[in-house]
């Protein structure tokens, strides 16, 4: 059985958290699949770069997750951390923007379970 192995990404900014659209308009933690043989706290860090353009604090793993997407498995880390600096997200992201907590768009349960866990390891 084939698994891909995924990344995503609690960023916090005193109490609001960092969010990407994605290409359909839905609202998302940011991240991604690791590639192979990578460390995840090393593909954190390659997708807050690649993402948001900043180097977060170290990431705290606050959770794994899975879910069957398309026909395979999707293996899926949850990590934490603080934005040391504001993003600045590529052009050709679709969108971004930081929500707080108390305002957020419509998300995916496990997503939004994830927030307040990070809210409460952080």
């Amino acid at each position: 059985m084939a698994v891909e192995i995924q990344v995503e990404i609690v960023a916090l900014a005193d109490e609001a958290v960092w969010l990407v659209q994605s290409p359909e308009g839905n609202w998302t933690l940011p991240g991604g699949p690791l590639m192979e043989g990578e460390d995840p706290v090393d593909g954190v860090r390659r997708w807050m770069s690649r993402v948001a353009g900043v180097e977060p604090e170290e990431p705290v793993i606050i959770e794994a997750a899975s879910r069957r997407e398309e026909g395979r498995w999707q293996l899926i880390l949850r990590y934490a951390c603080r934005l040391l600096q504001e993003p600045h997200p590529p052009s050709e992201l679709p969108g971004s923007g930081l929500f707080h907590v108390e305002h957020l768009p419509p998300l995916d349960p496990g997503q939004r379970a994830a927030i307040y866990r990070a809210l409460q390891v952080l």
